[in-house]
């Protein structure tokens, strides 16, 4: 078990700096489930859990300094704690929230300490003086490093046994509300989605897509992939028609030379 711990505290420290930095596809929220549950000797729940949160994110980015939920972390604290404490999927997503929530008032600390290392960096650029400037950017990499090391750590050191005190007191009614809660949440993160999305113009495909999920129940991956045939159809079909159309316009001003 100490290991684990290790190795999700380690985990913990270079998922927020992946999200910011190299970007590799490890601070995706089914990722660090999928991780997560490698880890701690439980995969159906980690994407379970990263799953979920997922789709919470999908539509949703950061623009310019705005801070958002860090589903990712959260992804990775709520399958930690659902396997250590044994409890179900559920349980560790209704935790999961309110991290991601808590987290964005750590991520606006971390983007003031940067701000003080960039102009810190900017003085030193200005005397010539670039090993400090180095000093600065490592500097930097170590405060987006905390903003999901540090929860991580504490969430091993001291979650389980607070969680699961918690979790002990808790009436039947509120964690029957807490599951049905949870389970509400991918519905709630798809329909965010299609508010981003053209749906009025494609809603014949939506509706295509209902039909094979709920009355053929056809598994998504077979959904999905109808999906992407249809669309490399209409793709190639709207590349023909612009070709079609340049050619036209092409050949109309030759013959007008």
């Amino acid at each position: 078990m100490l290991l684990r711990n290790i190795l999700i505290v380690i985990y913990g420290f270079i998922i927020n700096f992946d999200k910011e930095g190299p970007k590799l596809g490890i601070s995706q929220p089914v990722v660090a489930g999928l991780i997560a549950g490698l880890i701690m000797g439980n995969v159906e729940t980690g994407l379970y859990i990263g799953g979920t949160l997922q789709l919470m994110t999908l539509g949703i980015t950061s623009f310019g300094g705005a801070s958002v939920p860090d589903y990712q972390t959260a992804a990775l604290i709520g399958t930690y704690l659902a396997i250590a404490t044994k409890q179900s999927a559920a349980i560790g997503i209704t935790l999961a929230i309110p991290i991601a929530l808590l987290i964005v008032q750590v991520d606006v600390l971390k983007w003031s300490a940067n701000i003080f290392c960039q102009q810190k960096a900017e003085k030193y650029a200005d005397q010539g003086n670039y090993r400090m400037i180095n000093w600065m950017q490592y500097l930097a990499t170590l405060f987006t490093s905390f903003v999901s090391g540090i929860p991580v750590l504490l969430t091993v050191i001291l979650g389980p046994k607070i969680v699961g005190s918690f979790i002990n007191y808790i009436p039947a009614w509120l964690s029957g509300g807490l599951k049905t809660a949870a389970g509400i949440l991918p519905a709630v993160g798809i329909g965010m989605l299609l508010q981003y999305l053209p749906t009025r113009d494609y809603f014949s495909y939506l509706i295509i897509g209902f039909v094979l999920a709920i009355y053929l129940k056809m598994p998504i991956i077979g959904i999905s992939l109808i999906g992407f045939a249809i669309a490399l159809i209409l793709y190639k079909n709207q590349s023909k028609k612009q070709s079609t159309t340049e050619e036209t316009v092409n050949g109309g001003s030759n013959e007008d030379e």
